[in-house]
């Protein structure tokens, strides 16, 4: 990995000079974000691996990513991540790029360099999923984890290491209905891969099967999800303060980096540990296209169920840091009560009650709750984003004063 700094170029030339030297390098994806207050680093990386860093001082930097912007013709005042494909010539090379700007408190940017046309990959690309003992890129097949919506999971081992992973790979049906969904999946798993929490499931790998599809290899993740907890009773309210503080945390982290989940829910966060009580969100890269599928007739093409989306998603709106607040406060009503906030076995019924209907009041059949938790989950399940946090670290600081309060007073105060 080499590391240089840029100086003397005017942002004009600067977003010139990466988009060309993305292409010259053969690079996958350029990342440009900020470094600290007084910085700005230009990432190039191939394979999954960093081949130059280039650092610019910080007004640079956000110049070059507002250049960037209005050469996709991007909107600056977006408040979700919006992406387009330009043309970047350079020498003798020539290939589409695909810019994605993402709004944040500092703009970044992410050039994804499209493979050309009719050039090979420099290696064979692997078979379509089949059974136990089958080969994808490194990994070979141990045995199926589970199917949702949009995906399929399998434990997997990697045949040089030996170290099991899980490998998820997006459905041909959802592959077939939209061959774009497997870039975006792509750009989004990646973003999200870069972010290292604690509460995040960790990202390895990437790869396309032979028939296009996207796949993406992490941890392998030995727990029981939210959702097989909660169905077997509603969770005590310390435990529901500590989930929720952990998923915030990990949910503000991913939203500081300019990347929304989109789809929060029960069954993507696991718990991996007891005691302490320790809880990883998965599941990132699925949100590329997640709210998609609401319009259609089978439901089964929609990912995961629509107990968690926010009202703006049901309306065709893209999804934003707000409307993951929206799916962690359902999720919290589900472990307090027991039961999501709005049930229906009609599909298009339960979509319209995000939309229209009065938000349930927030019960614990463990006894009363300290009123805050109930308001923290009420502003989240606000039906206008604009009534709920104004970021999820508010969100945050309010479940940080909740526990703080736990520990002076203890839980029996509230318990009647």
């Amino acid at each position: 990995m080499v590391s240089t700094e840029a100086r003397g170029l005017d942002p004009k030339r600067l977003a010139d000079v990466v988009l060309a030297a993305a292409v010259r390098s053969q690079s996958e994806t350029v990342y440009l974000e900020p470094a600290g207050e007084d910085s700005y680093t230009f990432s190039f990386e191939r394979g999954g691996q960093t081949i130059t860093t280039v650092q610019v001082e910080s007004l640079s930097g956000a110049a070059t990513v507002a250049r960037l912007a209005y050469i996709a013709n991007l909107d600056l005042a977006a408040t979700s991540a919006t992406s387009a494909v330009t043309k970047v010539r350079s020498g003798d090379r020539e290939a589409d790029v695909v810019i994605t700007l993402r709004p944040t408190r500092g703009l970044r940017a992410e050039i994804v360099v499209m493979p050309q046309r009719g050039v090979r990959a420099r290696t064979a690309p692997p078979a379509a999923v089949g059974g136990i003992g089958d080969v994808i890129g490194n990994y070979r097949i141990v045995q199926p984890l589970g199917e949702g919506g949009m995906g399929t999971v399998y434990r997997v081992d990697h045949v040089a290491l030996g170290r099991s992973y899980a490998l998820k790979v997006l459905r041909s049906r959802v592959f077939e209905k939209d061959p774009t969904a497997g870039q975006r999946f792509l750009r989004e798993a990646r973003a999200a891969a870069r972010v290292r929490h604690p509460n995040i499931g960790d990202v390895f790998d990437f790869g396309h099967l032979a028939d296009g599809r996207p796949y993406f290899v992490m941890e392998l993740l030995e727990g029981e999800s939210l959702a097989d907890r909660v169905a077997r009773e509603a969770l005590q309210p310390a435990d529901v303060v500590t989930i929720a503080r952990q998923l915030a945390a990990a949910l503000a982290t991913v939203h500081d980096h300019g990347v929304v989940h989109a789809d929060v829910t029960p069954s993507n966060a696991l718990i991996v540990s007891d005691e302490p009580l320790h809880v990883k969100l998965i599941d990132f890269g699925l949100a590329a296209i997640a709210g998609e599928a609401f319009n259609e007739e089978e439901s089964d093409f929609v990912l995961g169920t629509p107990s968690y989306i926010s009202p703006e998603q049901l309306r065709g709106l893209p999804a934003t840091d707000r409307s993951d607040q929206y799916g962690l406060g359902a999720v919290l009503y589900e472990l307090v009560t027991g039961r999501p906030p709005y049930i229906h076995k009609d599909l298009r019924e339960l979509c319209m009650m995000h939309i229209q209907a009065p938000i349930p009041p927030v019960e614990s059949p463990h006894g009363p709750l300290p009123a805050k938790l109930a308001d923290v989950i009420t502003t989240c399940l606000q039906k206008s984003p604009q009534q709920r946090f104004p970021g999820m670290r508010a969100m945050l600081a309010a479940l940080d004063e909740i526990d703080r309060v736990a520990h002076q007073r203890g839980w029996r105060k509230w318990l009647g």
